[in-house]
């Protein structure tokens, strides 16, 4: 099953209230996060544009309102998913720093939805031949707990999955979508120099 490259430009239209609040909130926190004595260079959340993703993730929901269970691969402090939420999706969130996704967490509470944020690895198991064969050298990290079992989720369950990968990463995250995504979901990935970029897994051959 390939990959298939979908349009998916960001809605113009001003953001629901609920939205542009979890947006404010969240940019407050990251530069908190920032400001942390001993932060080392290099460490901690790297931010994706937000509004530009949530503003494609509207487009998203309205075009295709039927895809509702959203995952964030490596969902640092949730921004992304609890703005997703708020959009409408069932929203659940991945990241491997414990630290983190308790401020995710909270971040939920405080805006009122039920974003489940667990610490693992969102690389699916049974993904060794996938990570052996890709050899990258990366700061992201691959190899950790099962998340799926605490989120009580398979990867095909998910409609929507969004993640910011390092650009020499991006292969490899399709590839493990193409891999143990479900018929019809969707990839969505941002990056600085292409914006917000998706992908639906259609049946065919190649992949």
């Amino acid at each position: 099953m390939p990959l298939r490259q979908l349009q998916l430009p960001p809605d113009p239209a001003p953001l629901p209230t609920a939205v542009t609040t979890v947006l404010a909130d969240g940019r407050e926190r990251l530069t908190a996060h920032f400001a942390r004595p001993g932060l080392q260079p290099g460490h901690g959340a790297i931010p994706s544009d937000h509004e530009l993703v949530v503003r494609c993730l509207v487009t998203l929901r309205a075009k295709e309102p039927g895809l509702v269970r959203f995952l964030e691969w490596g969902s640092g402090l949730g921004i992304v998913a609890v703005a997703a939420a708020k959009l409408g999706f069932d929203a659940h969130g991945i990241e491997w720093d414990d630290a983190m996704v308790d401020e995710a967490n909270r971040l939920s509470a405080r805006h009122g939805v039920r974003v489940p944020f667990v610490a693992g690895s969102f690389v699916p198991p049974g993904s060794d031949r996938l990570l052996d064969r890709a050899e990258l050298s990366t700061r992201t990290v691959l190899q950790s707990d099962d998340a799926y079992d605490r989120l009580e989720r398979d990867m095909d369950e998910f409609d929507v999955v969004f993640a910011y990968p390092w650009p020499e990463e991006e292969a490899l995250y399709r590839q493990l979508f193409l891999r143990h995504g479900a018929e019809g979901a969707v990839l969505v990935v941002y990056g600085q120099l292409d914006g917000v970029r998706a992908f639906r897994k259609v049946a065919g051959r190649g992949g």
